[in-house]
This record gives structure tokens, sequence and C-alpha cells, in this order.
């Protein structure tokens, strides 16, 4: 049983996602809220995750939606350092407020801002040490920002951890898109 499940991904830019109403964000929020109605089956309590633009940010609505339901699962959201998003623009900025507004527990590995590559390699790890297995929205084979996550977990399930992982790849993405369709 996964009882803290990490969940990340591609980002908006890397999805082509531009605006909080694109249908390609519709179909991953629908995507998610159906594994994620999965892992509550199956005992999984907290979700963590970051707060990129992106996957974890529609993460985030899927949440509340499968809260809607009538599931008992609840959202935390780890920063990697202070002052997170505070360079975005002021709509992304609206974005992340609202996101963080949105969850049942908010907190931040560094108390500094940003200022080091290694603020987010502590930030891998306290997620690894913090959560049973993660559900990553990564085509290996296509590469992206998700691909250190994916190195960090495979590197700590290779050091002897029990650590589970679900990928999720462009192509399952579509064969969910194309059932939507079809239905």
């Amino acid at each position: 049983m996964l009882k803290n499940l990490w969940i990340t991904g591609y980002r908006s830019f890397e999805l082509g996602i531009f605006k909080d109403d694109d249908p390609k964000a519709k179909v991953i929020q629908d995507f998610f809220q159906e594994r994620l109605i999965n892992y509550a089956e199956n005992g999984t309590e907290w979700i963590i995750t970051g707060a990129q633009l992106g996957t974890e940010q529609i993460v985030g609505k899927s949440i509340q939606e499968v809260k809607k339901k009538g599931y008992n699962i609840r959202h935390a959201v780890i920063l990697p350092y202070a002052e997170f998003g505070n360079k975005w623009n002021e709509n992304n900025q609206l974005l992340l407020k609202n996101y963080l507004r949105n969850a049942d527990y908010v907190n931040k590995v560094s108390n500094m801002s940003y200022h080091s590559g290694r603020q987010l390699r502590v930030w891998q790890s306290f997620m690894l040490q913090h959560t049973n297995g993660a559900l990553i929205f990564y085509d290996p084979d296509s590469g992206g920002k998700p691909k250190y996550d994916y190195e960090a977990i495979k590197s700590y399930q290779d050091g002897g951890t029990d650590y589970q992982l679900e990928l999720i790849d462009f192509d399952s993405m579509q064969d969910f898109a194309n059932m939507l369709s079809d239905s």
C-alpha cells in the first residue's frame, strides 16, 4: 500500500499548455483523477507534489475533484525553497496562490530563496524519504525536466529501497484521450 504518493511530471511549456483552459490540461486532469481514485481506493492517504506549472498544478485540480466524490485523500505541497514562483508573471503567480490555497498542507524544504541547484536535490531527497512511491508523467525516450526526478527515483531504488514507480508516457496519455473522445 502506498500511503504517501509523490506526483510530478512535465511542465506546462513542455506540454504546450499556455492557458489554464487548454483542452489538453483537461485530459491530463481527467487521467490523473481516474488514477487518484484508484490509489485512494487502495489506501493512499496523501498526495505530495511540488508547485510547478503543468502536471503538478493540474494534479491539484484532480485532487479537488476526487475529494468532491467523497474520497478521503489529502494534498501536501512541498516547495523546494522560499519565495518559490516569485519571478513568475502575475497570472502564473495567481495560479500558484490558488493552487497553494487549495492544498491541505504547504511547506518548504529551505527557508532561503533560490541560490543553488543543490536546493532542488535536497527537495528530491525530501520527497523520496517522505513518500512510498511516485507517479510521474514522463517518457524517458522524450526527455524533459521530469528526467531529473525520474533519475533520482531510479537511483533511490538502486540503493535497495522498496520504492514504487508508475510512469505515464505520452502513449498512455494519448490512449486515454482517444478513449475519452470515443465515449
